[in-house]
């Protein structure tokens, strides 16, 4: 795996890091993390995300050739347009998600970056005729994110173009900031306006600057100061739980059935159309609207929090298993979290129980997300 150019700049602004893999490390944070939870919420936040990554189709059989892999409807993709799908095991089990971009020249596929070397294997495995060129990008591209309502007025202070056209789920298109071509795409995970920057990996130690001088206390509208804010993983973890967003090796793995996704079934997969690997199995649950479990949202009694892995209980069964946990700040710090409930216990409303610190705490199902942003107005 490529070192992170932008390492030593975190570790010079004293930022605490955790483990992502055997040879990777991301920020946990600066030192400050209501202050970056803040920032998602109020203004701009910028985070390095190395845990993320690239593979890039070329060829002009590139679409057809992933229609027949991935769950979603990948044929009809325009150029500027993205869809989010799952490629599955011959099992109908999830083995990655992947945010698919569609260009004219290119089909990038974006993904966890622990896994691009095993996509880009499996890609050419099933490459027979066609004409398609499978280009693992780790060395060449990197991803930066920013989000927070303000994130959108402070990229077209730097960009050569305005991103208003990149409002539908991953819109993309490329963009010049600071004299760097980069690829901007629409990916809201946060319950706010979250754009992720595909820069090329050598350019990152130029770029990152540009965007913090960028927000350094800025005057917005109504003469608000707009402040952008680097942030790390445990902000950013907290506001995605509050929006329900499930995340792979987190609340996503090969244990798991597209159907049993919940909410996100209906964004990774086409139920109209023709086969694709694990598509059988797909179609046989959803003929049958017969699912085992399914992904919902728990609210919890008390001020204790249940951790991931902790089972789910009704009496002395195990009726599921928390995958996220945090204490949601937009709802007063109270217990929140993600899992897997058997489809009998999937009900709005209904009681169960989870380990918490000891003891057993009440956990009641609550739709996805967790937290709603009041409208605007």
């Amino acid at each position: 795996m490529p070192t992170n150019p932008l390492h030593p700049m975190h570790e010079q602004a004293e930022a605490s890091f955790l483990p992502y893999g055997p040879d990777l490390q991301i920020v946990e944070s600066y030192g400050e993390v209501e202050a970056e939870y803040a920032a998602i919420r109020k203004s701009a936040a910028l985070m390095d995300a190395p845990h993320r990554g690239v593979v890039v189709l070329t060829g002009k059989d590139r679409l057809a050739f992933l229609h027949k892999l991935l769950t979603n409807d990948i044929k009809s993709l325009s150029p500027g347009q993205g869809i989010y799908a799952y490629l599955l095991n011959t099992k109908g089990r999830i083995v990655m998600d992947v945010n698919v971009l569609h260009t004219d020249e290119a089909t990038l596929l974006e993904t966890d970056t622990r896994l691009t070397g095993a996509l880009a294997a499996q890609l050419e495995k099933y490459l027979f005729t066609e004409d398609v060129k499978v280009l693992e990008a780790a060395a060449q591209l990197a991803r930066l994110t920013l989000l927070g309502p303000h994130a959108a007025e402070l990229l077209c202070r730097v960009t050569d173009a305005p991103v208003a056209t990149l409002a539908a789920p991953l819109a993309h298109g490329r963009r010049t900031i600071g004299g760097l071509a980069v690829t901007i795409f629409r990916n809201d995970q946060c319950g706010e306006p979250q754009f992720e920057l595909l820069v090329p990996r050598d350019a990152l130690t130029r770029l990152w600057p540009v965007l913090q001088e960028a927000g350094a206390g800025h005057t917005g509208p109504a003469d608000n100061t707009i402040e952008l804010r680097a942030i790390g993983w445990s902000a950013y973890n907290t506001a995605r739980i509050e929006e329900g967003t499930p995340l792979l090796g987190i609340d996503i793995t090969d244990h798991y059935l597209p159907m049993e996704t919940g909410p996100w079934y209906a964004r990774a997969v086409c139920v109209n159309k023709g086969c694709y690997l694990g598509q059988e199995v797909v179609a046989r649950m959803h003929a049958h609207r017969s699912v085992a479990r399914m992904f919902a949202g728990l609210r919890i009694g008390g001020q204790k929090l249940p951790l991931a892995g902790t089972e789910l209980f009704d009496g002395t069964t195990v009726v599921g298993m928390v995958t996220s946990s945090c204490m949601s700040p937009m709802l007063g710090y109270v217990p929140v979290a993600m899992g897997y409930v058997k489809t009998a216990y999937a009900t709005v409303g209904k009681q169960i129980e989870a380990l918490a610190e000891g003891s057993r705490v009440l956990a009641s199902v609550t739709p996805l997300p967790l937290w709603h942003k009041p409208a605007a107005g």
